[in-house]
């Protein structure tokens, strides 16, 4: 089977964990192929034909995609109503101090929220200050929202100075792809620099920049980051790692040894607090998906 073929399905049958079928462009832009346009159609064309994939209301699915588009297009329309609060959240959460970036994640960057997602966010902080400034919103979280995270939900913070997401696979780049900046649209374009690795996995895919605003530093925040620029800040921030990775070992013991330090990052320069193992599971599945798929039709899905 041609390249272009394979690298459609393959898209598909990712996606397709998420039930999510995706239009023709969108498909294009995340096949692990970079064919001129015409060839695309036409391979499309010919998959369609001998029934490997379907097509409806201008989606393209894997299997039964009747309900599948419904529920993308209910998911989507709530993404709408959900993006007005992130604009919101999101702006609230700029103005802490340490904040230099914040992103909408998860299912709602992909615009397809559904009833029970929370609203996720990636926070780029200060260097050296990662931890104040996680701290900070954590209380916050805690106190003002009472630890509420339907619409306040951070569980990854790098620092300005890391901007490269070690992890480079088909999970990593997707969510890389579907980042949507809320502020600081500089510092969001030397992330999508410093992770040029996705292009590896999406050639035809392209930095989109929509309805982001400028860092907008309140007198605040100005204050409380000199109070805390020097020594006491340093030491501080240090004590509040620590204090967090004796929490986390603590709390996971019993995670798998080998997935602990994937899902838990606790490092001066990055916090990432996975503790369902999403990722892991994503992939798993992915290639249980690819192998189903290469039995049924007898047909090899090898890059």
């Amino acid at each position: 089977m041609k390249p272009t073929k394979i690298a459609i399905i393959r898209t598909l049958l990712y996606f397709d964990i998420f039930d999510h079928p995706l239009m023709k462009n969108e498909l294009f832009e995340l096949i692990g192929t970079s064919p001129p346009q015409d060839e695309f159609d036409h391979d499309i064309d010919e998959l369609l034909t001998a029934q490997l994939i379907g097509s409806d209301s201008g989606y393209y699915f894997l299997g039964d995609g009747f309900e599948k588009i419904k529920e993308r297009m209910d998911k989507h329309d709530r993404a709408v109503k959900h993006f007005r609060i992130a604009h919101f959240v999101s702006g609230m959460i700029s103005r802490y101090p340490f904040v230099r970036a914040v992103m909408v994640t998860g299912s709602l960057s992909k615009k397809a929220q559904s009833p029970k997602a929370d609203i996720d966010f990636f926070v780029i902080t200060k260097p050296g200050r990662l931890w104040l400034c996680r701290t900070i919103l954590m209380l916050f979280k805690k106190v003002v929202l009472l630890n509420s995270k339907k619409y306040f939900c951070i569980n990854y913070y790098i620092d300005s100075e890391h901007l490269e997401i070690p992890e480079k696979n088909i999970f990593t780049a997707t969510e890389l792809a579907f980042l949507q900046p809320m502020n600081n649209p500089e510092l969001f374009r030397q992330m999508m620099d410093a992770n040029a690795w996705m292009k590896r996995y999406f050639p035809n895919w392209s930095v989109q920049i929509r309805e982001c605003k400028e860092t907008r530093n309140t007198a605040l925040k100005r204050i409380l980051e000199k109070v805390f620029n020097g020594n006491i800040g340093d030491k501080l921030d240090t004590v509040l790692m620590n204090i967090y990775r004796k929490r986390s070992e603590r709390k996971f013991a019993n995670s798998e040894k080998h997935m602990f330090p994937i899902n838990f990052k606790t490092e001066k320069h990055v916090s990432k607090h996975h503790p369902n193992g999403f990722q892991h599971r994503i992939i798993n599945q992915y290639e249980s998906k690819i192998a189903e798929f290469e039995m049924k039709h007898n047909i090899n899905l090898t890059i």
